[in-house]
């Protein structure tokens, strides 16, 4: 702080610190997770659910979200460890796959039990 109460300006750093982490040589990225395959299997679930439930029957696309659920919780359950289920890994294992399944199974009961849903 300078004399006069005001805050001095913050010199920019040109290089990063020793803690920061660097790409592995040659790649030129950063390691870590890819999410790609778990989220455009779960994306294309949502898509095919919002599709069929706009032009073909509001049930056939619950069941289609009930369906895509069910495939990330399955997934979620199977994969040894959340790296290799990136985009649909949120909190723990058990508590991820017990989400998903519970909800894909009260999907498809209020799907399969609502009248005149489609």
């Amino acid at each position: 702080m300078a004399a006069d109460g005001r805050l001095a300006p913050v010199e920019p750093r040109s290089a990063p610190g020793p803690d920061a982490p660097t790409p592995p040589s040659g790649t030129g990225r950063f390691r870590g997770p890819d999410p790609r395959l778990s989220l455009v299997v779960a994306m294309s679930g949502i898509t095919v659910a919002a599709l069929l439930g706009a032009f073909v029957s509001a049930r056939l696309g619950a069941l289609a979200i009930a369906l895509t659920l069910a495939v990330a919780g399955t997934w979620r359950a199977l994969a040894p460890r959340a790296t290799q289920a990136a985009g649909i890994a949120v909190r723990g294992k058990g508590l991820d796959v017990f989400t998903y399944l519970a909800m894909a199974s009260v999907i498809a009961f209020l799907a399969l039990t609502v009248p005149r849903l489609g």
